[in-house]
This record gives C-alpha cells, sequence and structure tokens, in this order.
C-alpha cells in the first residue's frame, strides 16, 4: 500500500515538475539566449562555441528554478487529486497528511541534493570555465568586430574606424578612434597601423598603436591639444560586449567552498569585512536547503480541508504568488546583507525561516482538519470569477 501510494504521488508531481523547470528556466534564459543569438549574427561566434557557453550559464539558472518547479509541481499534482476528490478519499481511508508528505519529502530531499551539487560546486566551476570562454571569444573576435570602412561602435563610448584590416585579422592600417568614456574630456585618434594584442593572465584586450596623433578636447573647453606617438596602447574593455572577464582574480561566484572559506577567514584576520564572501557562502546552502522548504508549504496547502477547488489553474497562481513571496524575501534580505544592515547568515535565511515557521503552522492546520479561512475566500472568488467570465462567453457566442 505505501509503494503504491508513494508511486502515485511521485508520478503525479513529476511530470508537472518537469514542465515547470523548462518553462520556468527557458523564461529566465530568455535575455541570455537573445544576447547569444547576438553574437551568432553580429559577432560571427560559432555555434560550437555558442552551445558551450549556454551549458556554462544553466547552473547559475537550475539552482533557481529547481526549487520552483518542485513547488509547481507539488500544486499542480496534488491540485489535480484534491480538485477530483482523491485526496478527500486517501483521508477517508486513513492516509494523514504525513503519509503524504513522506514521499514528497523523500523527492525534495533528492533535489535539495542536487541542487546542493550545483550550488556549490557545479555552478562556481561554470562560472570561472564561463569567464575564461568569454575572454577567449572576445580575444578571438575582436579583430572580426573590427570590419573595414565601417565604423565600429561595439565598446560602449567607443567608435573606431579602420580602413583595412591585414589578414589574418590582428593588425589594422588606418585607423581612427573615437573615445568618449571620459565624461570631463573627448580624445581623437589617428594612427597608421593597429595590432591587437590580448593577456590571458589580466582578462584584458588592447589594441597597440603605430605611428599617430592624439587629439584631446576638455568638454568645457573648444580647443583641442594634439599628442604625437610612435606607439600607443589603447585599452579596450571586452566586459560590456562579451560578459564579466574583467578580474583577472576568482570572485566569489567563482570560488569552490574550500577557496571561499580561506577567503573569508583571510579578510577577517586582515580586518575587513568579507561581506561578499559570506553571501555567496550562505546562499550557496538556503538555496540548497529551499525545496524541502518549499515541499513542505506545497503539502500543507493543498491538505488543507477546503469547500471548493479551482482547478490547476487555482494551482498555478498559488505557486506563483508564494514563488514571489519566497523570492520576494530573498531579494530584500540580500540586499539588507550587503549593505550590512543585517548579518549574511540571517539575511540570506530570511526566506528558508519565515516561509518555514508558515509551512509549519499550515501543515499543523492540515494535520487537525482545521480550514484556512482566507484560503477559502480566495478560492471562492476564484471560482466566482471563473463562472462569471464562463457566462460572458456563452452570452457572446
Amino acid at each position: 500500500m505505501k509503494r503504491t501510494l508513494t508511486g502515485y504521488i511521485v508520478s503525479e508531481i513529476l511530470p508537472p515538475f518537469l514542465l515547470g523547470l523548462s518553462a520556468f528556466t527557458i523564461i529566465l534564459l530568455i535575455a541570455r539566449i537573445l544576447k547569444l543569438v547576438e553574437l551568432v549574427v553580429t559577432r560571427g561566434v560559432p555555434f560550437l562555441q555558442i552551445g558551450k557557453l549556454f551549458a556554462l550559464i544553466l547552473p547559475t539558472f537550475l539552482e533557481m528554478t529547481v526549487p520552483m518547479a518542485l513547488l509547481l509541481g507539488i500544486f499542480l499534482g496534488l491540485g489535480r487529486l484534491s480538485s477530483d476528490h482523491e485526496i478527500l478519499a486517501l483521508k477517508a481511508s486513513g492516509i494523514s497528511p504525513i503519509q503524504v508528505l513522506l514521499p514528497i519529502g523523500t523527492v525534495a530531499l533528492f533535489i535539495s541534493l542536487i541542487t546542493l551539487l550545483l550550488t556549490t560546486m557545479v555552478r562556481p566551476a561554470a562560472n570561472l570555465a564561463l569567464k575564461r570562454e568569454l575572454f577567449n571569444i572576445a580575444k578571438n573576435r575582436v579583430g572580426t568586430a573590427l570590419r573595414e570602412k565601417v565604423f565600429n561602435d561595439d565598446f560602449p563610448q567607443i567608435l573606431i574606424y579602420v580602413e583595412e584590416v591585414i589578414p589574418p585579422g590582428d593588425t589594422s592600417q588606418g585607423v581612427l578612434i573615437v573615445d568618449r568614456r571620459n565624461s570631463a574630456r573627448e580624445d581623437v585618434i589617428f594612427a597608421k597601423v593597429a595590432l591587437i594584442l590580448s593577456d590571458e593572465e589580466s582578462k584584458s584586450i588592447s589594441l597597440k598603436l603605430f605611428d599617430g596623433t592624439v587629439y584631446e578636447r576638455e568638454k568645457k573647453r573648444p580647443s583641442f591639444s594634439q599628442t604625437r606617438f610612435n606607439t600607443y596602447d589603447f585599452k579596450l574593455d571586452p566586459e560590456e560586449v562579451f560578459g564579466p572577464i574583467r578580474k583577472k582574480e576568482r570572485g566569489p561566484k567563482e570560488m569552490s567552498l574550500r577557496r571561499l572559506g580561506k577567503a573569508i577567514q583571510l579578510k577577517e584576520e586582515q580586518g575587513l569585512k568579507p561581506t561578499a564572501e559570506l553571501i555567496e557562502f550562505h546562499q550557496r546552502f538556503s538555496f540548497a536547503f529551499a525545496p524541502l522548504v518549499l515541499s513542505l508549504l506545497g503539502v500543507a496547502l493543498v491538505m488543507i480541508p477546503t469547500r471548493s477547488r479551482a482547478g490547476r489553474s487555482w494551482g498555478f497562481a498559488l505557486c506563483l504568488s508564494w514563488l514571489l513571496v519566497y523570492y520576494g524575501l530573498l531579494s530584500i534580505g540580500k540586499a539588507l546583507g550587503e549593505r550590512d544592515i543585517l548579518p549574511a547568515a540571517f539575511a540570506l535565511w530570511l526566506p528558508n525561516t519565515v516561509v518555514g515557521l508558515i509551512a509549519i503552522r499550515l501543515f499543523g492546520k492540515a494535520l487537525k482538519e482545521s480550514p484556512l479561512l482566507i484560503q477559502n475566500k480566495l478560492e471562492d472568488l476564484s471560482s466566482y470569477l471563473n463562472r462569471r467570465l464562463a457566462n460572458y462567453l456563452q452570452r457572446d457566442y
């Protein structure tokens, strides 16, 4: 009986979980996907490299979408059982909310372990590999981006024009550069030859200019100052075009747990506040704990007795509402932690604590078969609106 019940419940939540995982991930990734498509169209980056970039950014989003999809799977799966009165039949046969929670809790524990693996190992390694891959793309494609007889504005506040590109593409002749990065002045640079250089260690790219002139004009003054040069290093910042690749050292998001712990200890020994490192440390574990909290919340809300059920549309709306609450608390806590208003541990565990306490309270009501007044009111409102909409459509047709 227990094995049959476990398999049945898992089979109900698994399809909406997978559907939700795909949908949430695509929605969150859409901006990055458009950026990757832009790299193909405007930079000529091969599809193989685009696929690699996509695989490297995926773990960052999966650690968020996996808990979201689990909650959706519980609401839609158990919500279907509730709307078909199967939950009522289970209760009548002596199945308690705890017995329903056990198989879902097992699934949630498994998903928590997967999320922990993503946050502590996969995502940091992927972020580091992404930084290196983006730099390699930038290094290989800057020459391609500088097309002959075209004013190129790929780099913000910089306009570059080259008369001729010499194969294989890392050398140009007849170069004009307009640099507006300094808000106080504007530089216009002419050079006969430009050579593209890159430094793997500092993750920097520059144009080495030969035999030219720099015209500097202060924004508040109409006159120019002129400087001749034999060689001139013009630094480019590929971060704005290709992503966050500027820092040569590992940031907290690229560190392993061991390296992150050492960074925290080192800053504390130096009398510095390791705020960013502590936030990253606690975020990894709070994200991994989220499936357990959200699964308890989902089971509690579905098992609480109500007068009516609005079906899967109600479950979907309820899921989005609680996800908004959870990730809203996460955003608030993280912002307060980054400003040192709250300790990092308290700030990052705030959503799990608040939602967890609510879930425990609601699960207690489910055990006592005590109805939740606000949920009854909301479901009645949803049913009323659905009936009004159906009547309105019937009148029109």
